[in-house]
């Protein structure tokens, strides 16, 4: 028995109930044994996912998210009729949606090729399904940073959907606080907690579908009223079991004091609430959030247990952390892209120096980010050179490394026949060991930590964990998860990436083709010292066409 399992075995009694941990936050929902926590990475299985979901709802659906858009397809392409590794050449299309649950009626719908958002949860709603949609009230001194959530709610209500918009952030206190959870419940049996809001951004760029290719360009995604829509990378979940429950509790807390407000119905409070009984070989799982204080009535200070379990895990590890997020920020964040506006986040600062930390005892640490952040990327620089400084002071550079993520095309109009261009990194994922793992809506700067309202799942499975990190990095690397060392030393296994990101980043210089999608993250003084433009803003792959594909200027400041 390896060590890894032999710690698992210790955090479980032989009936399976969850005990006492270091690796467990505290102060809110507790961890629950027989859970089944599935990653659901990028948006096209994510999206799926979701969809099967609420076409199949008996009783009733609840979202929460930061953003959407009714008129986002769902399933795209030949997803519609062709579906990974279930259809049969002896069942066919039809057989294998009945097996998921579809009656006539609902396979119809499926083949007519319209599974919008608004279609998909209309449809529930005609079946007798209660859909309730809890939508942050989005509001920054008059515009919009999301779609308009005014009129995605008229969409909504005219297909007999029940939805609120949440304005718990509306006071000059908060006005760069975002309401950011991305959840959703179906039926008390099955929970969807992660990173992906179920939207394309106002201005036509940054839709949420993607596949695995992350292709520069591609006809599926939204390309309305921009060039098409950036590659994006994001993972949600798909959950099962006890957990379930407090998914649906924390929708239900927000939508019961919305309600109240604004005399809204009040059926979600009379859900019942019961766990649904455990997973067969199901695995211990726990809810965290980050409720930011003064926001709700039911934690008038603020619940912090995305922080709490990251600081803990972080303390537990022993050999690596691998890490995905859109932000790596020491600074409080208020809206403008100025250094000198900001502070140091305590909340932010904890978990960079609980990482630093772990560097300190010979951890190897790794972090993906995206080379063209939506805002803040001196921020991120920042974060990157507090952990760098960890690393020199311990004598070793090689224990702290930070990647980026992108894809080619050949394109006769740009340098050297290549276009080159940033994949967008959403994901908010942490694999500590291969033993814990997380998911979900935090990002690891002052909001994800303390003043936004976040909602992520914990796990700890070395199983889970092992498959989760094995199958990012073979999308990453555009290899079969085969070719993934299932156990392997970490310092070799980092090693190994940076090899390959630091083969790229050359071969972008030379105009070739990438290997893969990883590459190095480059600070604006890496950029001067390899002789590369890195935008302040925009980092390096998009300035490298000098506009070509370039994030336009009215995104900056954006946040999502």
């Amino acid at each position: 028995m390896s060590e890894t399992d032999r710690g698992q075995q210790q955090h479980v009694d032989q009936g399976g109930q969850v005990l006492a941990s270091a690796w467990w936050a505290q102060g809110d929902f507790p961890p629950r044994s027989g859970c089944s926590v599935e990653p659901l990475i990028d948006g096209r299985a994510a999206m799926f996912a979701m969809c099967k979901a609420f076409l199949t709802a008996k009783q009733y659906i609840l979202l929460a998210g930061w953003d959407m858009s009714v008129d986002l397809p769902m399933v795209r392409g030949g997803d519609v009729r062709i579906l990974d590794d279930g259809v049969t050449q002896e069942h066919g299309i039809s057989g294998w949606l009945r097996a998921q649950g579809f009656d006539d009626e609902t396979i119809a719908f499926w083949m007519a090729d319209r599974l919008r958002v608004v279609d998909v949860l209309g449809f529930a709603v005609k079946r007798g399904v209660k859909v309730g949609v809890l939508l942050w009230d989005a509001f920054h001194m008059g515009s919009h940073v999301t779609n308009d959530p005014v009129k995605q709610r008229e969409a909504l209500q005219a297909v007999g959907v029940d939805c609120l918009l949440d304005d718990s952030s509306r006071r000059v206190t908060h006005i760069s606080q975002s309401l950011h959870q991305k959840c959703s419940v179906v039926d008390g049996q099955e929970a969807f907690v992660g990173g992906i809001d179920l939207t394309v951004q106002d201005s036509g760029d940054y839709d949420r579908w993607d596949t695995h290719l992350h292709l520069c360009a591609s006809p599926e995604r939204a390309a309305s009223r921009s060039a098409a829509a950036h590659p994006w990378h994001d993972v949600h979940t798909r959950i099962q079991g006890p957990a379930v429950a407090d998914v649906l509790r924390n929708i239900v807390e927000r939508w019961s004091e919305v309600a109240a407000r604004h005399h809204a119905p009040e059926w979600p409070q009379q859900l019942p609430m019961t766990p649904p009984p455990a997973v067969a070989n199901g695995v211990p799982a726990q809810i965290v959030r980050t409720i930011p204080p003064d926001t709700y009535a039911f934690a008038p200070r603020g619940i912090g247990t995305i922080k709490d379990a990251y600081v803990r895990a972080i303390g537990q590890a022993r050999q690596f952390i691998y890490l995905e997020n859109q932000y790596l920020w020491p600074e409080v964040f208020i809206g403008l892209d100025e250094l000198r506006w900001g502070e140091r986040s305590v909340e932010s600062m904890e978990v960079i120096e609980a990482l630093g930390t772990a560097i300190s005892r010979g951890v190897q640490v790794a972090i993906t980010l995206p080379d063209h952040p939506n805002c803040g990327r001196r921020f991120t620089d920042g974060g990157i050179q507090i952990l760098r400084t960890y690393a020199e002071k311990a004598g070793r550079p090689d224990l702290f490394s930070v990647f980026t993520l992108g894809n080619d095309e050949a394109n006769q109009s740009a340098p050297g026949g290549i276009l080159y261009r940033p994949v967008y990194t959403h994901g908010k994922t942490a694999i500590i060991d291969d033993t814990w793992w997380t998911v979900g809506s935090a990002n690891l700067n002052s909001r994800g930590m303390h003043s936004d309202a976040e909602i992520n799942v914990i796990v700890l499975d070395p199983a889970g964990a092992r498959l989760l990190r094995r199958r990012l990095w073979a999308e990453h690397l555009r290899r079969d998860i085969k070719d993934i060392a299932d156990v392997e030393q970490p310092a070799t296994a980092f090693a190994r990436l940076r090899e390959i990101a630091t083969a790229n980043r050359e071969h972008v210089r030379k105009r070739e083709q990438l290997e893969g999608h990883i590459l190095p993250y480059l600070t604006e003084a890496d950029g001067k010292a390899l002789d590369l433009p890195v935008h302040h803003e925009h980092g390096w792959l998009d300035n490298l066409e000098g506009g070509a594909g370039a994030m336009p200027e009215e995104h900056a400041g954006r946040y999502l």
